[in-house]
């Protein structure tokens, strides 16, 4: 944190990418198991559970161990004595004269304490300071001694003050006698027992939150229940044993007394057991063999003093100066340990974050598409070996020049436009995290990285060092760099080759070119063709010909028709590549006489061996005659050449039954319907999902037995598009199709 908040979150952001930084705790056996057996672990695991997968929940069985059971069987035991010995076994009268050396020893104490507060203030506000510069969110990942660990020292600080106070201002306050202490009776100050009651819990509480850290304060709070409850009963129970008057009370209360400090140390054990896999267990483990010193040094003198091998004096001067020392002493090693804590994971993430640097430098050297990386001004700081191999260009060669002047003049200003738009998105993200604000730095670390912008451009190619008239295309995208300080420091423009794409759209445009221009060119000719065999027809030198231009004519016709279609493809597909939009023709169409024209002319229509095209066995029906319609807009000539090719579609493949026109106007919808319905061969599942697709028919193996090339479809949807409709087919093998064609109509 030494070097900055830029510097933490770079960190964290690169550590967040390439690592998991918290990894589950996961302990226990059968949870399910143990929630059949232990109802009461099932509620508290109920009431602790975690909103969201980021929150760890130590185990059910983990919440209540043995070692808490026994605390929870060893309270309520003690509790019931000692409230029958209090009661039963009477109570001692008041020390009349408190010695003035202990209460002086109290208020040098409390002056120990003062000094400790401070010290703990300095701690929260590096706290705070800490939080402030990295954020809260980054903050959370760490160990710091916060306000939660404050406001425990912080408790055990206040009531030893509060206790010293007292002592010093109330003389003493309440003040009971020992008078079966050997070597005659002693005072016991009942607000020192009142401070240890408090003390006690919080001192092994804050040991505990060493170990459940990563836990929500109510999870340590329901896990150290048992120990405090136990701890607290043993405090009470150790006054009583001091103010009775009745031996046998007196001794098996302070029996209990040493066995509650006992089981709580061995409650604590339990606990660092369960968790000695962790990070920094040696260290964390002090902490408990700190509380295990200091239970025991605070049992030996109070066993003393019980036995009167320790003076009153020394006794109590001992507890007032060893109160204010070891708690202290406390504090200061959790605080030592949190901030160890925080330094394995700073160096964790900085151990990660030098990883994943070495991985994009790798990644951007090695990537199988071109990358560079430019300055603010747009100069070329990293150029990867893809975009080597694609250009000629080495990095020594493009290293500091100005990208603009690398790209060919036609793509200068794209390029321009996209640089300036990735810079505004930089900067906007550097304005929005507040600068160098300390806040800003968790938000930057959790912001998006800008707005991405494509852009084409062209890269002259050299070979053999010099430069040629070929051009490499790349499609590239620019986005924002962040640097060491979380600001932006450069931009990153990763792409895709577009050579082969532009080489295929070259010759996508000139073959849909070559359709248009030969199309046009065989039109006239057909015309040409259709207008002298229906001349000859009439003349009676080609009455002996009937039948052979009657065949010529019906070969014109269906290669007019073909010729139609692909102009008809080949304008669409040049205005789509050409990215124009395709304006909706909105000329009135009234579809009844569409129908009618239809009809005609499928009966007259002929195949390629110059017979009808509708069977002698299929009835052509028109259900639009006589039908009110509204007025659709559209081109009444792609709209006929939509019904017919629909039409003869559906003559071709029926060889008996019907073919029939319909048409519906859905108000609610405002559509027309038009439907095509046969009772043909029917068309598979598979064969529907292709039958759209230009030069596709249902069924290859036969499809040559009947005429066409597969683009009448094709040219219905182009149509269907064009007036902002659809098409669709329902049809089943061997129970015929329906073709369905909608059509926008506002009636």
């Amino acid at each position: 944190r030494s070097r900055g908040s830029g510097t933490a979150c770079w960190w964290v952001r690169l550590a967040r990418d390439m690592t998991a930084l918290r990894p589950a705790a996961s302990r226990g056996g059968n949870g399910a198991a143990a929630s059949a057996k232990q109802p009461l672990v099932s509620a508290l695991a109920e009431v602790t559970k975690a909103p969201s997968g980021d929150d760890v929940l130590v185990k059910q069985e983990n919440l209540l161990p043995w070692s808490g059971i026994v605390c929870l069987v060893y309270s309520i035991l003690v509790g019931l004595v000692t409230i029958f010995c209090f009661f039963g076994g009477g109570q001692s009268e008041r020390w009349a004269h408190p010695d003035p050396e202990e209460l002086w020893h109290a208020r040098t104490a409390m002056l120990l304490v003062f000094s400790a507060i401070i010290s703990e203030g300095c701690l929260l506000a590096a706290n705070s300071a800490s939080v402030r510069m990295v954020g809260q969110n980054i903050a959370g990942e760490l160990s710091l001694h916060g306000p939660g660990d404050s406001l425990l020292t912080l408790s055990m600080y206040g009531v030893k003050v509060a206790t010293a106070m007292h002592l010093w201002w109330h003389s003493g306050g309440l003040v009971h006698t020992d008078v079966l202490a050997w070597g005659g009776p002693r005072p016991v100050y009942f607000a020192r027992f009142f401070q240890w009651s408090i003390a006690v819990p919080v001192m092994h509480m804050m040991t505990s939150r060493v170990f459940l850290c990563d836990q929500r304060p109510s999870v340590t709070l329901l896990r150290c229940a048992p120990s405090i409850i136990a701890a607290w009963s043993f405090v009470w129970s150790s006054w009583v044993m001091e103010v009775t008057l009745s031996p046998a009370c007196r001794w098996l209360l302070m029996f209990l007394s040493l066995m509650g400090s006992v089981l709580i140390l061995v409650d604590q054990c339990k606990l660092a057991y369960d968790h000695r896999k962790e990070e920094l267990f040696g260290m964390k483990m002090s902490l408990v063999i700190f509380q295990i010193v200091v239970f025991t040094w605070y049992g030996i003198v109070f066993e003393l003093g019980r036995f009167g091998a320790v003076s009153c004096l020394h006794e109590h001067a001992f507890y007032a100066y060893t109160d204010a020392t070891l708690k202290v002493f406390q504090g200061a090693l959790l605080a030592m340990l949190r901030n160890r804590q925080d330094l394995h994971s700073i160096r964790r993430w900085w151990v990660a974050a030098l990883a994943a640097g070495r991985d994009m430098t790798s990644l951007i050297q090695r990537a199988k598409v071109p990358v560079f990386l430019l300055d603010l001004d747009g100069c070329i700081l990293d150029w990867n070996d893809n975009l080597r191999s694609l250009t000629g260009c080495s990095q020594e060669d493009v290293q500091g020049r100005p990208l603009l002047d690398v790209v060919s003049a036609l793509c200068k200003d794209g390029v321009e436009a996209a640089l300036e738009a990735a810079l505004s998105a930089g900067m906007a993200e550097d304005d929005f995290a507040g600068g160098e604000d300390s806040e800003g730095v968790a938000m930057r670390a959790e912001a998006p990285d800008g707005v991405s912008q494509l852009v084409e451009i062209s890269i002259p190619i050299r070979k053999n060092g010099e430069a040629t008239t070929e051009m490499r295309q790349l499609c590239m995208t620019f986005v924002p760099k962040s640097n060491e300080e979380g600001l932006m420091g450069g931009i990153l423009g990763i792409g895709q080759d577009l050579s082969e794409v532009a080489e295929l759209r070259m010759v996508q445009e000139r073959k849909s070119a070559l359709m248009a221009m030969l199309s046009h060119e065989i039109r006239s000719p057909l015309h040409g063709m259709l207008g002298l065999t229906t001349a000859l027809l009439e003349t009676p030198a080609g009455k002996g010909m009937s039948r052979q231009l009657g065949m010529v004519r019906s070969c014109a016709a269906r290669l007019l028709d073909l010729v139609t279609n692909v102009m008809d493809l080949a304008q669409s597909e040049k205005k789509r590549l050409a990215g124009k939009p395709i304006e909706r023709p909105t000329a009135p169409v009234d579809l009844a006489e569409i129908a009618d024209e239809v009809i005609v002319m499928m009966n007259m229509a002929v195949d390629k061996m110059n017979k009808p095209l509708v069977k002698s066995s299929v009835r052509l029906t028109n259900e639009l005659a006589g039908k009110q319609l509204p007025i659709v807009p559209g081109d009444s000539y792609k709209l006929t050449q939509l019904l017919y090719n629909l039409m003869t579609n559906a003559c071709k493949f029926t060889d008996s039954g019907s073919v029939r026109i319909s048409a519906d106007y859905k108000t609610d919808q405002k559509i027309v319907e038009i439907g095509i319905t046969d009772t043909g061969r029917g068309i598979s599942k598979e064969g529907q999902k292709s039958i759209f697709r230009p030069f596709e028919q249902e069924g290859h193996s036969d499809s040559r037995s009947f005429q066409g090339i597969g683009l009448g479809l094709s040219v219905c949807t182009e149509i269907a598009e064009l007036h902002g409709g659809c098409i669709r087919v329902e049809s089943e093998l061997g129970r015929g199709s329906k073709f369905v064609v909608q059509l926008f109509c506002d009636g």
